[in-house]
């Protein structure tokens, strides 16, 4: 059997924040939706499942449980999954608490889940207790009733609560349930992967050439330099300057890969090609998909230059994966065969990755920036003009919070730009960005000094007359594609 958890995807963000806690304790687990069937896990050939659920109080629909119960292997409900397996087991649920709020939580002192785990206060956004019947037996209560069982001898538990942010009991939880009940070690590292990832690159290209698309970012950045080490100058980069990166960029890419890392790297100027795509289209979805097909033709047309080429490295990570599983930019008739590199790791993992390879701050700390890069942020259609005064108002943007030291508290810090809605009007409105990311997808807006914010705003409006308005965006976002404006 494979040395891993799965985790039943039944909640986006709970899923996610739990299995990167896991990863950090160097237990590796693996995400499957929250449709998989028995033959789903089997194929997964893991010692565990746990059931990541919303914590609403409300029971989700699960049709494959009793199947996944059959499956004989621990089981670990949380949140609201377990309200579902309770049910399922013959319990009931008692009402939900008409607001959330902090109770008092005691956990048995003996069972192999709580063992060690102090009992005390616990924040339960939704509250809603369990009534048992005889097969089942409590290990968390509270006043109120049960908030977590198990099955009698058989290793399936139920939490009806999920791990705070930053709190270290809840981590322990998951520990006993991952290493001492389903037999989990502490495998899973950043040296291990390195291995794992260059032995991988090295056996599926082996004789034969391969190109990466280098971004600037860590996801290709860590994919690119994996794969020079397991190939070396048969690995052929490729910088794509669609036009639409931010400020000086594409030149520091240049000068950080190849200069300076000694990789084999082609810079090509595509600026006029994504401008001609692009003219006249202003829906968000309809960028992307021109500029991910004309990315694909580029790749393809530029691999087919070079002799004995038949692979291309793609920084696909597992937030990718999940997200956009077809993912593929090589385009589903190339004859390329697509690798994966850093597929499995999560982006703070491709962060501590690219650290050991020695990959300088600059980029390891670099902000993620959308595969369709300014075109995104621009909210009308796309001109040469518009790209030169976002570029120039985000880079006044981003140099204020880096100079200041405010990145290092930062997700993700940006300028958008948009058409000057007044009546008549000619000019641009600059609408500035700044999340810091809470657990998981969830990011709210920094509170930025006022005096920061007041510099930025008068450089924009002093060296970028064609911009009338600057505007500070406070909207909190529940994944990614809120960060940005899509």
């Amino acid at each position: 059997m494979r040395d891993m958890v799965v985790l039943l995807n039944l909640d986006d963000r709970a899923c996610r924040s739990m299995a990167r806690r896991l990863r950090a304790e160097h237990l590796y687990c693996k995400i499957l939706p929250a449709d998989a069937a028995a033959q789903d896990i089997a194929a997964q050939d893991a010692l565990g499942i746990l059931l990541a659920g919303a914590a609403r109080g409300e029971a989700p629909d699960m049709p494959n449980l009793q199947q996944l119960l059959d499956c004989g292997l621990p089981v670990l409900a949380m949140g609201d999954a377990a309200l579902t397996l309770v049910q399922l087991l013959g319990g009931s649920l008692g009402e939900k608490a008409p607001e959330p709020g902090v109770r008092q939580v005691r956990l048995d002192a003996e069972d192999p889940l709580t063992k060690g785990v102090e009992s005390g206060e616990r924040f339960l956004p939704a509250c809603r207790c369990m009534t048992l019947p005889a097969a089942l037996r409590p290990i968390a209560q509270t006043d109120g009733g049960v908030l977590g069982f198990r099955a009698g001898e058989r290793p399936v538990y139920g939490l009806a609560f999920l791990p705070e942010p930053n709190d270290p009991d809840a981590t322990q939880l998951l520990l006993h349930f991952c290493r001492d009940i389903c037999g989990c070690t502490l495998w899973w590292s950043t040296q291990t992967f390195l291995e794992r990832a260059r032995e991988e690159i090295d056996r599926l290209c082996q004789d034969t050439d391969a190109v990466c698309a280098l971004s600037g970012g860590v996801d290709s950045g860590v994919c690119a330099l994996l794969g020079n080490l397991a190939i070396g100058h048969r690995l052929h980069c490729l910088l794509i300057d669609t036009g639409l990166l931010r400020k000086g960029e594409a030149d520091e890419v240049m000068s950080t890969y190849r200069d300076t890392l000694g990789l084999n790297v082609t810079r090509i100027n595509a600026a006029g090609e994504f401008l001609s795509a692009l003219r006249g289209v202003t829906d968000s979805a309809e960028k992307e998909r021109i500029i991910h097909r004309l990315l694909q033709e580029i790749i393809r047309r530029e691999a087919g230059r070079m002799p004995g080429v038949t692979r291309l490295l793609q920084g696909t990570n597992y937030t990718d994966a999940l997200d956009s599983p077809g993912l593929d930019m090589a385009g589903s008739d190339s004859p390329l065969l697509v690798v994966e590199p850093v597929r499995e790791l999560f982006k703070d993992e491709i962060r501590r990755v690219g650290e050991e390879l020695q990959l300088p701050p600059a980029v390891t700390g670099r902000q993620p920036f959308p595969g369709s890069g300014l075109a995104l942020r621009i909210l009308s259609d796309v001109t040469e003009e518009r790209l030169d005064i976002l570029r120039d108002a985000d880079d006044i943007f981003r140099r204020e919070i880096e100079e200041s030291g405010q990145n290092k508290r930062l997700w993700q810090y940006f300028a958008t730009l948009a058409c000057d809605p007044l009546p008549g009007a000619t000019g641009y409105v600059v609408t500035l960005r700044a999340v810091q990311v809470i657990d998981g997808n969830l990011a709210v807006a920094s509170r930025l000094p006022y005096d920061l914010l007041e510099r930025v705003t008068q450089a924009i409006l002093t060296r970028l007359p064609a911009v009338h308005r600057v505007l500070y965006d406070f909207t909190p976002s529940q994944s990614y594609a809120n960060i940005e404006w899509r």
